[in-house]
């Protein structure tokens, strides 16, 4: 069933071309439609043409409003509009008849907030379409609001008008819902568009001509006026002042603010009006535009990582993780070969997030300290009082992800203590101490500074490290031993066995604040069985653009993770390789996720299926019942399609939370009750796939 869509028409004296646009918006093919006409006052025959439509189709509304221009005109549309989604069409322009159906359709497809296509541009006076595109030159592309925003002044295909105006748009209505405008002021129905992007979630461009702009001769005459001049301007400083408070890139809208005080200028001599009030003004604001912009003196947060240029794709996971949940950090990565230009592109990176990156090079001397035979990289926390001039520290590992602010621990009282750390359980399991764990550490830095900790940390290595089985973890609880705070297991959740993360994940939270894949079993290598594998993805995969879109720098959501819900998701768990039509149900269900999971080390042939997207292989996960319980929770499904031994503990699981379990006749477990398909009949199972997914949708 199709959803009503609210047309909303301003008229204003348009008596000459009103037919033509009406008469397009009732040959839409989509025909669940509202239709409001909105006579702004007109004093030419528009009233009567308005009148003659309200008796041709009962979609069709009229109201008659005093003269108060466009956008107050709109407004009171949106007031009386009673559609799920929105559009504006200008009484003078026309369109496509399938422009409503294609914007319905993409906007449903992709659970979008807002679709918004391109348009023809019309010259009047001439009869002669100045702008037309063709099929050559179609495509469609999703945008977050930051993306778009970017990219909002693309003159291609002239996609900036397009893109900034009211009309050629599908909206969701509810976005207009808490909006503020203000009324009986220049310009403000260009806002309406930015505003409901900046409202959304996700918009839809159609590089596709599906809106008829008419031009008019003389319509734009008053802009470079002396009463348009200033309300141009002000109109861009506010839309800076909107983005800026949402923490939007501004580079682009500043070079364009630049260009519209510039044009000003150059207008108001044209008109003879450069001893005006006006023109004094505007340049006043371009001279100062024009100044070299002065470095922030701010003082900002320490991050200290370390690693060398192997590990990069994991030190951009870790420094994307910390700005999608904060602004104002220095980062200090400590290292030994990372080139110097990959820190110059990075600042123009955080230049966004009022951040930077500082180069922490550790030079050869300073390498050959080291006595021992442990790669030295494992010791650059060490230098941390050598580069660091930030009192308070945070240093974390680069296998390690933040899921949510840690405000808090710049300010935290130590209470005297010159480090802070969680608490690991190995060392009660392996060592029958308390220890800490190295990898998240909160550091009184001026503490380090006094005691020379980086030289003696050195000394210490060099004395023991013959004697210690964890490296600069050993080292690190011998040098502060009983002299270190206790920070909670949210803090460093140890992403490995249960014995190490027994504890509940703080109430309001969906994840741990900081996740660490300690272990060989990293995230990022294909067969690496681990919990929470897709959190690190979500973050190693953002673009720098989507990294500022959390724009409240709230904490990680499923939702961010899946925003359109997690797929339905088949889990079959085997002890062999040669699974009876399992590449076949991957094949026939691209939209299903498959989680194959052994608890052995799997084959070259399950391993094989990484080529399909919507498989993920977790091999050897024997002794790890975390992760039992995460497929369990993540799974809708269980195939018991396998044949040989059984994994008795999932069946029951699925079982006991009243979980569908699918099978083969051939193959299946004999204690569970199951739906079965005999192995010829394994398009039954597709099916029956297919209908819970339907059913989930």
């Amino acid at each position: 069933m199709t959803e009503k869509v609210s047309v909303i028409v301003p008229v204003y004296n348009v008596e000459k071309y009103l037919r033509q646009c009406l008469d397009s918006i009732l040959q839409q093919t989509y025909q669940n439609l509202e239709i409001l006409i909105i006579n702004d006052g007109s004093t030419d025959g528009s009233d009567a043409i308005c009148r003659e439509y309200l008796e041709k189709d009962e979609r069709i509304t009229y109201h008659i409003k005093e003269n108060s221009g466009v956008f107050d005109t709109r407004m009171i549309g949106l007031q009386e509009a009673s559609g799920a989604y929105v559009t504006f069409v200008d009484s003078d322009d026309w369109v496509e008849k399938t422009y409503i159906e294609e914007l319905y359709d993409k906007l449903i497809t992709y659970h979008a907030d807002i679709v918004a296509a391109n348009y023809y541009l019309f010259n009047d006076a001439e009869s002669l379409f100045y702008f037309f595109m063709g099929e050559q030159d179609y495509y469609e592309r999703l945008y977050t609001p930051v993306q778009l925003i970017d990219g909002l002044y693309e003159t291609k295909f002239n996609k900036s008008f397009a893109l900034l105006s009211a009309w050629g748009k599908l909206y969701k209505r509810s976005l207009f819902d808490e909006l503020q405008f203000s009324k009986d002021r220049i310009g403000e129905d260009r806002f309406l568009s930015l505003k409901a992007f900046l409202s959304s979630e996700r918009v839809v461009y159609l590089n596709k001509g599906l809106y008829a702009y008419r031009e008019r001769t003389g319509s734009l005459s008053h802009t470079w006026t002396g009463e348009w001049m200033p309300a141009l301007v002000c109109e861009m400083e506010e839309k800076l002042a909107l983005l800026a408070n949402r923490g939007y890139p501004l580079e682009k809208t500043i070079n364009l603010y630049q260009m519209v005080l510039k044009a000003c200028l150059a207008n108001s001599r044209f008109h003879g009006l450069e001893n005006s009030e006006v023109y004094r003004q505007i340049t006043e604001k371009y001279q100062a535009l024009s100044l070299k912009p002065q470095p922030h003196c701010g003082e900002k947060r320490a991050i200290v990582l370390a690693a060398n240029y192997p590990y990069l794709d994991q030190v951009l996971a870790t420094m994307k993780s910390v700005l999608y949940h904060h602004r104002n950090i220095r980062f200090y990565l400590i290292n030994g070969d990372f080139p110097q230009e990959w820190f110059t592109g990075m600042n123009r990176h955080l230049v966004r997030f009022d951040s930077d990156i500082v180069n922490c090079r550790v030079t050869s001397s300073q390498i050959q300290q080291y006595k021992t035979d442990i790669s030295y990289t494992v010791f650059l926390r060490y230098f941390i009082s050598d580069f660091v001039k930030e009192e308070r520290v945070i240093y974390m590992d680069c296998d390690m992800v933040v899921t949510g602010p840690l405000d808090d621990l710049f300010t935290m009282d130590l209470k005297g203590y010159p480090v802070a750390a969680v608490r690991d359980y190995g060392g009660r399991v392996f060592y029958n101490r308390e220890i800490f764990n190295a990898g998240f550490l909160v550091i009184d830095n001026a503490y380090w500074r006094a005691k020379q900790m980086s030289q003696y940390l050195i000394e210490m290595t060099n004395e023991w490290h013959d004697r210690v089985d964890q490296a600069d973890q050993s080292i690190l609880n011998m040098v502060f031993e009983n002299n270190w705070y206790e920070l909670p297991f949210d803090l460093n959740h140890v992403v490995l066995h249960n014995h190490f993360t027994d504890y509940q994940i703080p109430e309001g939270q969906e994840f741990p604040k900081v996740l660490h894949y300690l272990s060989h079993r990293k995230p990022w290598f294909p067969l690496a069985a681990q919990t929470y594998r897709d959190v690190w993805w979500f973050y190693a995969q953002l673009d720098w653009s989507e990294v500022s879109n959390n724009l409240d720098l709230s904490p990680l959501r499923e939702v961010d993770l899946y925003p359109e819900g997690r797929p339905l998701t088949c889990l079959v768990y085997t002890s062999v390789a040669e699974i009876p039509h399992l590449e076949d149900l991957i094949q026939r269900l691209p939209n299903v996720c498959f989680k194959i999971a052994a608890r052995v080390l799997v084959s070259d042939e399950l391993a094989r299926l990484l080529v399909y997207p919507n498989v993920t292989v977790y091999s050897g996960i024997n002794n790890m019942p975390n992760l039992d319980a995460e497929l369990v929770t993540l799974s809708d499904v269980l195939l018991d399609i396998n044949p040989g031994e059984k994994t008795m503990e999932i069946l029951d699981r699925f079982q006991l939370e009243d979980k569908p379990i699918l099978a083969f006749e051939e193959v299946k477990s004999t204690e569970h009750h199951q739906q079965v398909f005999s192995m010829e009949d394994w398009q039954g199972l597709v099916d029956a796939i297919c209908n819970m997914r339907k059913v989930r949708e």
